[in-house]
């Protein structure tokens, strides 16, 4: 009798030890979340797997003015921030410390036009009549951009409640530019060989912006 009675003890023991792990083990809970940063305003949703591992996504976009000025022309226009994507958190210590890889999605792009100056535009070297003419540049990073950082928060295991984060890396993607002119810029001798040598010029410049910063904070809900 004494013998199963021990038996018994035994194994109560090991399945309290062994559900106290499983719990231990848990991961997080779900939520979802508001986010701004320089890929916009949006939301995400935050889906743990293990308490090592979590997948996000998130819907973010914004729009702000820009200038960009190379050689002698200055361009304005508005930039179109595209920061959507999708990530894995990954937690080492199990803690709020996470190592983020991922993609964002979209493609941020800008549409600019170039502002004349004294009544003319300065192309390679060369001024053109700005009357009735018209130069355009266009900036487009690739629609997906493979994504690394770092980030805090987005809630701890088993803790449901409101939660705040703050994430930090880099887009990797080289842009784009094209420059245009319109039919008033194009009929002047010479205009057309000196956009095609200022779009290559100005594609070297914007080509060493291969590292696009990511800077996002994030207040959400964890249920």
């Amino acid at each position: 009798m004494i013998k199963i009675r021990a038996v018994c003890m035994a194994a109560a023991l090991l399945s309290g030890s062994a559900m106290a792990q499983g719990s231990d083990g848990l991961p997080g809970n779900p939520g979802v979340y508001g986010v701004v940063g320089t890929g916009g305003l949006g939301l995400g949703l935050n889906l743990p797997v293990t308490s090592h591992l979590g997948v996000r996504g998130e819907l973010v976009q914004g729009s702000v003015s820009e200038t960009y000025t190379n050689e002698d022309i200055t361009y304005k226009g508005d930039l179109k921030l595209r920061g959507s994507g999708l990530f894995a958190d990954i937690r080492p210590f199990q803690g709020t410390f996470r190592v983020v890889l991922g993609a964002t999605l979209g493609g941020s792009s800008a549409a600019l036009e170039a502002e004349q100056q004294g009544g003319t535009f300065t192309i390679d070297g060369q001024s053109f009549s700005a009357d009735g003419s018209k130069l355009r540049a266009t900036i487009k990073y690739p629609s997906t951009m493979p994504y690394v950082g770092v980030g805090w928060g987005h809630g701890q295991r088993g803790e449901p409640g409101w939660t705040f984060a703050f994430d930090l890396g880099v887009a990797i993607g080289e842009p784009k530019i094209t420059l245009a002119g319109n039919d008033g810029l194009l009929s002047q001798p010479g205009a057309a060989a000196r956009i095609a040598a200022e779009e290559r010029k100005a594609q070297d410049d914007v080509s060493s912006a291969k590292v696009l910063p990511v800077l996002k904070f994030s207040v959400g809900y964890s249920f």
